[in-house]
């Protein structure tokens, strides 16, 4: 069978807690910022939930839900939190059968605190021996947060790069945390391979070496390292997106935000699954603004994803959304 898109990445368990006796500290720039809370000391919680969560299940999810046929790989453990996962994809026609079972170790896990909307992650993240199995063909590969540092991730990432090589799959990139570590040399056979990549304008300062409020020099800068299309997402500031040819921005959604969890991965989603419909570039900026704006109405990175005839009524309502060459 072949598939619209296999998704590649770890998935993980995150346990929210909502967190009102907190406050934030930052620097004289206000660019760094710390959530202060009192040490030692028993802290309230005002709101608790537990989701199954990470990069590849919310983008697997959000593709699925706008009409894709879509495998997945990672691994979980053969714990309930594992046969969870497996249950929540199954139920959303998401394939799992390419989904490894790590019998040594358990699943991933993160505690979010959230407090006046923003969230900060403590991670835990198994170390894996990944072995990729014979996948299939697919007409994308969406490669994520997978880790830790590691030779098991090195391998991963050789094991990712063969089936590019013999396959003629379109790579969408969108880096985790411990890839983006590894540095832009370890990563380059990714970017020159990548039709999209997306990351976030703090991600694109760390991976390019550049730091500049000139967003069309980081645009240029990030496709300049390989790939066809660069997205940078930059929270209230919005996305912004450069093809070689044109540079586009386009701002947010103004609705209610309870929870940015998931907010980048929905848009990435959201903009390639667009993509993948044979929409342009401005359409599928507006598809991954609206389907973030709704994602940050919820906890968690999966509650308010669209589906694809919600998208379509979405994109007609909200014609305040304009796409703007820069």
């Amino acid at each position: 069978m072949n598939y619209d898109l296999i998704s590649i990445g770890d998935p993980t368990v995150d346990t929210f807690l909502k967190v009102d006796d907190a406050h934030v500290a930052c620097k004289l720039n206000r660019e760094v910022c710390q959530l202060c809370v009192n040490y030692a000391d028993k802290i309230p919680v005002s709101g608790f939930f537990r989701f199954p969560a990470g990069n590849m299940p919310n983008n697997a999810v959000a593709s699925a839900r706008l009409g894709l046929k879509v495998a997945v790989y990672g691994a979980v453990g053969a714990d309930k939190d594992g046969h969870w996962i497996r249950e929540e994809l199954e139920k959303e026609g998401v394939e799992i059968k390419f989904l490894k079972t790590d019998e040594k170790r358990g699943t991933n896990s993160s505690t979010v605190i959230v407090f006046q909307g923003e969230r900060t992650i403590f991670v835990w993240h198994e170390v894996r021996e990944y072995a990729l199995p014979a996948l299939p063909p697919a007409t994308w590969v969406y490669f994520t947060s997978s880790g830790p540092l590691g030779e098991h991730l090195e391998y991963l990432h050789r094991q990712v790069l063969g089936y590019l090589k013999t396959h003629p799959a379109k790579l969408a990139f969108n880096p985790g945390t411990y890839q983006l570590r590894m540095g832009r040399d370890a990563l380059q056979p990714f970017l020159e391979r990548s039709e999209i990549i997306f990351l976030n304008k703090e991600e694109t300062e760390e991976l390019t070496g550049k730091r500049s409020s000139d967003i069309k020099l980081l645009l240029r800068t990030l496709k300049e390292l390989g790939p066809k299309v660069a997205v940078i997402t930059d929270g209230n500031n919005g996305s912004f997106a450069y093809d070689g040819r044109h540079y586009y921005a386009l701002g947010i959604l103004d609705l209610p935000v309870v929870d940015h969890t998931g907010s980048g991965d929905s848009y990435a989603s959201s903009f390639l699954a667009a993509t993948l419909h044979g929409l342009p570039i401005p359409e599928a900026m507006r598809w991954g603004t609206i389907n973030a704006a709704y994602v940050v109405g919820e906890y968690g990175g999966i509650l308010g994803l669209r589906t694809k005839s919600q998208m379509a009524e979405l994109s007609a309502k909200h014609t305040e959304l304009k796409v703007k060459e820069i």
